[in-house]
């Protein structure tokens, strides 16, 4: 990965930048910094953050006409722009003028620099030049300020806080050392006083310029002549620009239901508002920092990172060799959910999804990725794409792809399904993954292999459409095989209704007594699919269900990216936050989204539910739904070749998957979270006792039996079970067991778990 890789994606994000109320302000004060230290009582910060911007903070907060009220968003604003929340702008100057008066400290700071060698002079002592002189003087460049009058700042004169003034000015210069020359009229630019200067700016240019507007130019002009100074040019000779940045592009937010906030006005108006009323006012600013990524993702507002920030550590994570534990954002970078939510929101469209697929797939190539996060779900994805996948291998218009989870829920629905396709529209039908699990992990190199096949059974069967029942599916599809054309089942399934055919609603089964109302919950892909949502809503109703709608759409229900494993506790608490959003039962239409939701308890139906009868117990299976999966993707495999005629081949059974195990419904729902499927405890057990490397231990389990314990070790993770053997059936030779007695036990598991790490035996 190149650092523009990372760093490109979150070039337009402007989290961090200065608010609006910052671009009309001659200073680009950041205001909303300033703000928030006067609402924490930081007056000494605040005046150190006011002074360091205004140079004259006495003069300014007297002076400015506050033109950053006018984009106040707390403000009523441009009434073309929504954005504003139509109070009072907050009173930015009459808090600057509480923050002079009540700071302590006022004495400028000293910065130790080491002094230059190239002098600059300054004609005129109005406020542009003695702004400018002040800000060389402060990079330690021997300043000197020719002024005609006999003294600084003399046009003022006649303004009743001229002394005042005059003696802010002393303040601030009271820490660099500034020649003053006055009673003295510069001639020109021959004049001999300037004689050997490196650089001489004419600041009487004191004429049509307000006080602000001067002191705002002394400091841009400072900037110029320092850039001049050392590079020889004032201006970039390519792009007419100055060698410092400019100001960011301006930008709103969205406020919507910000509450109201009066104006505070001051008990005594002539001595200006006392600490209590400009904290109180300060407490008004908004803050007006985008955060929608982080203020939607679950994700982003834990870890409350800048997106910029995160791109950078992204690149920082993949440019050096190992160590694993140099890197920066692991546990975050998993904890996506690859969901895309984060651009819907972004009002600049800043797509954090790519930047953590990026890292992701970066530190897969490095070899500094955590392969222990995805190794159940790559294993899984191996066996969905070999042994499990399944094409009907006819040369059609359409091609139904289901995918790997679907089937996994109920066989009967989407054979079902596919007949229905087979008989309306000729469909083939293509039972494999779309390689979501390699994506989420990063293995691009996989991903890529597997997208080639995917195409070439395309192309094998006459570049038919392709069906989908997933929307996640449909999206990779759309986005790695743009060349395939795609459409939603439930798209056709509304056109047939749409067209006079007719279902007959089955038996609604979640629970006895069938709700009327569901809310309709839209997978996190559907967003990109208009079509398939209206098609849902349209089945739905037409079948006589009431729906309703989530505040807030397309939220990844948790299934994605690998973070269960990744995060458990954030996994938690976005299924904890998905089951909130709503009432009512939800009505799906994402395999995942189900399984989520049964595992979690939620009531809901999936919309093939109403249309297709139900077969087989789904969506209800509680403890064990890990090995329920397989189960149900072998008969899915099965039904699909009936239907085709053909005759699917049984995976290749494995001597392990006859043994006999009792694991209580409490330590399944464990196994389960931990992604231990039964026949993971099998093939331990299985290989264990046949290899003799079994701890026993008596006492410690149920009825004073032998505790027995073994472990079964793979590439990134160790799985351990203690269990206890009961009605045993003796052998011939019991010294010299084969693996047809072990077989016959029945094997009662007391425990199981994981350590998702790699793992080695020492000599």
């Amino acid at each position: 990965m190149r650092q523009e890789d990372a760093t490109i994606i979150t070039t337009r994000c402007f989290h961090g930048e200065p608010a609006s109320c910052s671009h009309p302000c001659p200073f680009f004060f950041d205001i909303r910094t300033f703000l928030s230290r006067v609402r924490d009582g930081k007056w000494g910060l605040a005046y150190k953050l006011f002074r360091n911007a205004t140079v004259f903070p006495a003069i300014v907060s007297e002076l400015c006409d506050a033109p950053c009220r006018a984009e106040c968003q707390r403000g009523k604003g441009d009434e073309a722009i929504q954005y504003f929340v139509g109070d009072e702008a907050v009173d930015v100057r009459a808090v600057e003028a509480a923050v002079v008066r009540f700071a302590k400290d006022k004495k400028p700071e000293v910065f130790r620099i080491q002094p230059k060698e190239q002098s600059v002079a300054v004609v005129g002592a109005g406020l542009a030049g003695l702004s400018l002189a002040l800000n060389l003087a402060q990079k330690a460049y021997p300043v000197t300020v020719f002024e005609r009058g006999e003294r600084a700042f003399s046009t003022w004169a006649a303004h009743p806080k001229y002394e005042s003034f005059l003696e802010e000015i002393r303040l601030q210069f009271s820490v660099v050392a500034v020649d003053f020359v006055y009673s003295r009229e510069i001639e020109g630019p021959d004049d001999p006083l300037l004689a050997g200067f490196a650089c001489v700016h004419d600041a009487t240019t004191n004429a049509g310029m307000d006080a602000i507007a001067a002191i705002a130019q002394g400091v841009e002009t400072a900037k110029d002549i320092e850039a001049f100074l050392q590079t020889g040019r004032h201006q970039d000779k390519e792009t007419g620009m100055r060698a410092y940045a400019g100001r960011p592009e301006k930008h709103y937010i969205d406020h919507k239901g910000e509450p109201g906030k009066s104006i505070v006005i001051p008990a005594d108006p002539e001595a200006g508002y006392t600490k209590d009323e400009a904290m109180a006012e300060s407490s008004r600013c908004m803050g007006c920092d985008c955060r929608a990524c982080m203020d939607a993702c679950e994700m982003l507002g834990r870890y409350n990172k800048r997106p910029q920030k995160i791109a950078v550590e992204a690149y920082s994570d993949t440019k050096s060799a190992p160590p694993f534990s140099t890197c920066s954002l692991t546990r975050e970078t998993y904890s996506c959910n690859l969901c895309g939510y984060c651009e819907s929101v972004c009002p600049v469209d800043v797509d954090i999804e790519k930047l953590f697929h990026l890292a992701r797939a970066g530190r897969a190539e490095t070899g500094k990725h955590p392969k222990a996060f995805h190794d159940f779900w790559l294993r899984d994805f191996e066996w969905h794409r070999t042994e499990g996948a399944y094409c009907s291998g006819g040369t059609e218009r359409y091609m139904f792809f289901p995918g790997c989870k679907a089937g996994a829920r109920s066989p009967s629905q989407i054979r079902d399904a596919a007949a229905f396709l087979k008989e309306r529209y000729g469909s083939g039908v293509l039972l494999d993954c779309c390689g979501a699990p390699a994506y989420w992990a990063g293995e691009d190199a996989l991903f890529n292999r597997h997208l080639l096949e995917l195409r070439a059974k395309w192309l094998a069967a006459g570049k038919p459409v392709f069906v989908f029942a997933c929307a996640y599916c449909m999206r990779l599809f759309g986005e790695f095989l743009p060349e395939i054309d795609t459409v939603s089942l439930y798209e056709l399934l509304a056109d047939f209704r749409e067209n006079g055919g007719g279902f007959t609603s089955p038996e609604f089964t979640v629970s006895p007594t069938p709700p009327q109302t569901f809310a309709v919950f839209d997978p996190c892909a559907s967003r990109y699919f208009p079509e398939m949502e209206k098609a849902v809503r349209k089945l739905a109703a037409d079948l006589g269900a009431e729906l309703t709608e989530l505040p807030e759409k397309n939220h990844c229900c948790g299934f994605g990216g690998h973070m269960r494993v990744a995060n458990p506790e954030l996994y938690d608490t976005i299924v904890s936050n998905r089951i909130a959003a709503g009432e009512e039962p939800y009505l799906v239409y994402c395999a995942n989204c189900a399984e989520t939701f049964s595992l979690s308890g939620k009531r809901h139906a999936h919309i093939l539910d109403f249309i297709f009868p139900v077969n087989d117990d789904i969506g209800r299976r509680g403890p064990g739904s890990l090995q329920t999966w397989r189960d149900n993707a072998v008969r899915t495999k099965a039904a699909l070749a009936g239907l085709y005629g053909d005759k699917a081949e049984p995976p290749a059974e494995k001597p392990w998957e006859a043994l006999r195990v009792d694991i209580p419904a409490l330590l399944a729902a464990d196994m389960d979270r931990r992604l231990i499927p039964a026949d993971d405890v099998r093939e331990a057990i299985y290989k264990a006792e046949l290899a003799g490397e079994v701890f026993l231990r008596s006492g410690g389990a149920p009825n004073g039996c032998v505790l027995h314990q073994c472990r079964l070790i793979r590439d990134v993770v160790t799985t351990w079970v203690q269990y206890t053997v009961t009605d045993q059936v003796s052998g011939p030779d019991d010294s010299a067991p084969d693996a047809a007695q072990y077989r016959a036990k029945c094997y009662t598991i007391v425990d199981a778990w994981n350590h998702r790490m790699r793992y080695s035996d020492t000599e």
